[in-house]
């Protein structure tokens, strides 16, 4: 029997695990961020920190015995509807599972985790970017099918 994996929020602490894990997902994607920018890591880093220590993002991990295996990030969005309507909308960034992990409900679990944060701060809607291969999980959860996918809270 596989052992358990873990998903929770991520600290401070936690976020150059999951800028390693956000660099995985880019050579994937055919990307290589380290060679576009050698500071992009620290700027991730500190980036999303400070939206999460301001209460406006959260990082959310799956770890397998300790060690990072999937991440995902959500923060509230400062637009212009959030500040002429008080319409909050979030935004998911960075869902990524290592491949040797994928299939077993460890993404499902990281975006369900993002999606409840929203909706806990008064979201009214949730968008992510879909790569090709995340897509019918996001349909799969309520998406609105396209590139550019939105759940309605």
């Amino acid at each position: 029997m596989q052992p358990a994996i873990e998903c929770r929020a991520g600290h401070a602490s936690d976020y150059p695990a999951a800028a390693a894990l956000r660099q995985e997902m880019a050579l994937e994607m055919g990307s290589d961020f380290d060679e576009k920018s050698g500071q992009w890591r620290t700027k991730f880093s500190a980036y999303f920190f400070g939206k999460q220590s301001s209460g406006n993002a959260q990082l959310f991990l799956a770890y397998d015995s300790g060690v990072p295996v999937g991440c995902a990030i959500v923060s509230i969005l400062d637009d212009y509807r959030r500040y002429c309507f008080g319409i909050r909308t979030a935004h998911v960034n960075a869902v990524y599972v290592r491949p040797s992990y994928r299939r077993r409900g460890i993404g499902k679990r990281l975006v369900e985790l993002a999606v409840s944060w929203a909706r806990e701060r008064g979201c009214a809607r949730v968008r992510l970017r879909a790569s090709d291969e995340g897509r019918p999980l996001y349909e799969q959860l309520g998406f609105a099918p396209g590139r550019e996918m939105e759940l309605e809270l």
